[in-house]
C-alpha cells in the first residue's frame, strides 16, 4: 500500500478580537466586537488573504464575538462554504481542541480556529512544547502552528513549530 507523502498541515489559531466589555446585564457568550474589534479583524484578514498557504476552513466558537470575528475572516478568505460554527470551542479544554485538530479533514491542510483565552494560550505550548515560556494570544492575535505529518490524526502534543505570531498592535493603526 503506498502511503502519502508528508506534507505540511498548519493550524491557524486565531483568537476573537476586541468585544464589548462584560457587563452582568449581557451573558459572556452575546458580547458582541466593537468597532475597533472589526477595524482589527478586518486587517489581520487582509494580511492573511496574501499568505501562500492561507486557511481553506474555518473551524469557530458560536459565542457572538468569535463568530463575528471569523465571518469576517470567511468573507475576505473567500470561506463561507467552508465555515464551522460550534459551541465545542467556546468552553472546551486544550485536549479537547487538540482532539478536535487530530480529527480534522486529511484533504485539507490549512485550518483556522477562532477560539477564546485562555484555552488558546494554553493550547499554543501544548501544540509547540514552548513550555516553560507562556505564550500571549491578545485580541486578534494569530498564530501559525505547522505540523510535519500527512494525516491531522498524526498530530501529537510538542510537535508543531510556531511560524508565526502576529496581533493588531504589531500594526500601526
Amino acid at each position: 500500500m503506498a502511503t502519502k507523502d508528508r506534507t505540511i498541515k498548519t493550524v491557524y489559531l486565531l483568537r476573537h478580537a476586541k468585544a464589548e466589555n462584560q457587563d452582568t446585564k449581557k451573558p459572556d457568550f452575546e458580547r458582541a466586537l466593537i468597532d475597533k474589534g472589526v477595524r482589527h479583524a478586518q486587517k489581520i484578514a487582509k494580511l492573511v488573504e496574501t499568505f501562500r498557504f492561507p486557511p481553506e476552513a474555518i473551524y469557530t466558537s458560536s459565542a457572538i464575538r468569535a463568530l463575528e470575528t471569523a465571518k469576517i475572516f470567511a468573507s475576505t478568505l473567500k470561506l463561507e462554504n467552508n465555515f464551522y460554527p460550534n459551541d465545542f470551542f467556546y468552553s472546551a479544554p486544550k485536549e479537547g481542541y487538540l482532539q478536535k485538530i487530530q480529527n480534522f479533514p486529511d484533504e485539507l491542510d490549512n485550518i483556522l480556529i477562532v477560539g477564546h483565552n485562555p484555552v488558546l494560550e494554553d493550547l499554543l505550548p501544548l501544540l509547540t512544547a514552548r513550555a516553560p515560556f507562556h505564550t500571549k494570544m491578545p485580541t486578534c492575535a494569530l498564530a501559525a502552528v505547522h505540523f510535519h505529518v500527512s494525516l491531522w490524526s498524526e498530530i501529537r502534543p510538542a510537535t508543531g513549530i510556531l511560524r508565526l505570531l502576529i496581533f493588531p498592535k504589531l500594526f500601526a493603526d
